[in-house]
Order: structure tokens, then C-alpha cells, then sequence
């Protein structure tokens, strides 16, 4: 008798601990904490929208993304439509970098219909292999263009012909999503982040830039991600204002050889926000960028999931919430 109860106190133990795990899973998935569900409801999927990335490389043949990627693709360093990955050596043996594949998975789970043109940016070019990529992009279909790569091969500040050429991308009518970065430090303490900062404030770009800042769900808990640059205190909020928020810690998405795999970054939570841009670009086409821009902003979600206040020092306008988007879209 006392085993037979003990096996079944045992079983509803583990009922109860899957159950938990299963919900956790469903519930923080990160197309769930953006609430993208809402957007399926009502049968958006990104069609007719076209995201530009700009990475180290794609694997193209891969199931899942080879009738996402568009023709139109170019290579920065031969000036070619080769766009397959590198190999690089990484932990004691050679691998293909599957950073843009990886993250153009990521804008395909959010918006599962959208049109990626993948734009390789060498590594051996400096930043004209940068500037090329740029122009690239801006001469393509593309209304979004996700960088979740350092536009600097220094380290410092936007070199002047690079920041030209983002100013140039921006007056072309493009939407610029730029991860902003995995230092963990206020974005203001760094020369490169600072110029970001600096950049998303010319009256030039007319607020067609976002940064993208990596949320973390760990054991229940919406936090920023260790990583994570952030905000900061800064003059009258400056650093706050075009930053937002998505999920970028553990995130599964399409890897080399037609796996998938998990990465964090900002590099992860810059295409979230692509994705979300493609959705809601799809469900208001007569918005123009910069609205489809602001309207990610004023909608994000301003208290995590467990009621406490999202700080914009840390979240700036918050995290990206589609559903408040749409409602707040069809009032414009």
C-alpha cells in the first residue's frame, strides 16, 4: 500500500514538474513574449515584406530558409552572389560561421512568409566592405535592413563614410534595426555604441534607426540579459529613446547543414525586431517606416511578465509587444 503511494506521489511529482517545464516553454517562447500569436490570428505572416541582412554568411540550402532567401544577394569581398558561410576554427576544430543563417531564421519565425536578401560583409574589405554592404541594401527592395554585426573593424566610432552611408540607407526609406551590442555596459561608455546613440538623433535619419537591447527568461524571470548593452542615464533620455527591447538569450533558429541551434546576443533580439517591423508592415502598408518605427516604440510592454516596472535605463521604450502595436496601428 505505502509503495504503491509512494510511486504515485513520485508520478504526480514529475507530472507536475514536466507540466511546468512545458509551460515555461510555451508560455516564454520567444514569439509568445513578443506576442506574434496575435499577428497569426489574424493572418499576418510578414507576405510582401522584404528584410535586407547584413551578416557573415548564410547557408541558402537549408530547408527552412531556402524559400526565404531571395535571388538578389551579394558578397562585399569578390563581388559575387556567393553568400555561403565561412570556416572558421572555434573551439579546437573548423566550422561554418552560421551567424546570419542563424539569424535570418530568427526573422522567418517571427514573420514566416518574409523575403530575406542576404548580403554577406567580408571580413578583409575594412569598413568600405561595410559601406559596400550599405549600399547594397539600399539599392535592394528591402524596407528593413537588420545589422547584428559591429559596423566598426576598430572598435572606435562610425568611421564618417560609414555613417554616411546608414544616413543615406535611412533617406532611401529603410527601417535599420542595429543589435546593440554584448559588452553588458551602458551604451553612452562606449565610443562605438555612443556614436549609435549620437546617430539615431540626426534629424537625418528622420527616427528610422532602432537599437536592439537582449531580454532573459531564466527560471520564470524577464530580466535584461547579462550581456546586454543597455541605455543607461543619459541627457534628457537621449540613449533611451530609439532602444528596445526583445528576447536574445538561448534562442533556437536555423543553424549550418539544415540543424538548428541556440545563440544568444543582441545579434539574436535585432531580428525579433525585424520580425515584428515585417508583421506589422504587412498588416498597415500605407505607414511609413519611421511610423512603423514609432509605433514599436510607443506599443512595447513597459512591465515584465511577473508585474515589476521594465526601467528604461536598462529596457528604454520597453519590450517589443506586436498585439499593443496592432491595436495601437488600426487607430492611426
Amino acid at each position: 500500500m505505502f509503495n504503491r503511494f509512494f510511486y504515485g506521489l513520485c508520478c504526480l511529482i514529475l507530472l507536475g514538474y514536466m507540466a511546468k517545464n512545458m509551460w515555461q516553454t510555451v508560455f516564454f517562447s520567444p514569439q509568445a513574449i513578443i506576442e506574434a500569436p496575435h499577428a497569426y490570428e489574424q493572418l499576418l505572416d510578414g507576405k510582401g515584406v522584404v528584410v535586407a541582412v547584413l551578416d557573415e554568411g548564410f547557408d541558402s540550402s537549408h530547408a527552412s530558409l531556402r524559400n526565404r532567401l531571395s535571388p538578389y544577394r551579394y558578397n562585399t569581398t569578390n563581388k559575387s552572389r556567393d553568400v555561403s558561410e565561412t570556416v572558421i576554427f572555434e573551439n579546437g576544430h573548423y566550422a561554418f560561421e552560421s551567424h546570419g543563417t542563424h539569424v535570418s531564421g530568427i526573422i522567418s519565425g517571427v514573420a514566416p512568409q518574409v523575403e530575406i536578401i542576404p548580403v554577406k560583409v567580408g571580413g578583409f574589405g575594412g569598413d568600405q566592405s561595410f559601406v559596400k554592404a550599405l549600399e547594397i541594401a539600399m539599392l535592394s527592395s528591402a524596407r528593413i535592413v537588420n545589422i547584428s554585426l559591429r559596423l566598426s573593424h576598430t572598435g572606435r566610432e562610425l568611421s564618417p563614410n560609414v555613417r554616411k552611408a546608414l544616413i543615406q540607407l535611412a533617406e532611401s526609406g529603410k527601417l535599420i534595426v542595429i543589435a546593440a551590442g554584448n559588452e553588458g555596459a551602458p551604451m553612452m561608455k562606449n565610443v562605438y555604441t555612443a556614436s549609435l546613440i549620437e546617430l539615431t538623433h540626426d534629424p537625418l535619419m528622420n527616427g528610422r534607426l532602432l537599437l536592439a537591447g537582449a531580454a532573459s527568461y531564466r527560471k520564470g524571470k524577464e530580466t535584461l540579459a547579462e550581456f546586454s548593452n543597455y541605455p543607461g542615464k543619459s541627457s534628457f533620455g537621449i540613449a533611451q529613446t530609439y532602444f528596445i527591447t526583445a528576447p536574445g538569450e538561448h534562442i533556437l533558429s536555423t543553424i549550418t547543414g539544415g540543424d538548428f541551434g541556440e545563440k544568444s546576443g543582441t545579434s539574436m533580439a535585432a531580428p525579433m525586431v525585424a520580425g515584428a517591423a515585417s508583421l506589422l508592415m504587412q498588416a498597415f502598408p500605407h505607414l511609413m517606416v519611421e511610423d512603423i518605427a514609432q509605433l514599436l516604440l510607443v506599443s512595447a510592454r513597459k512591465v515584465s511578465l511577473d508585474g515589476t516596472e521594465l526601467p528604461r535605463t536598462r529596457f528604454g521604450a520597453g519590450i517589443v509587444n506586436i498585439k499593443s502595436a496592432l491595436e495601437m496601428g488600426k487607430r492611426i
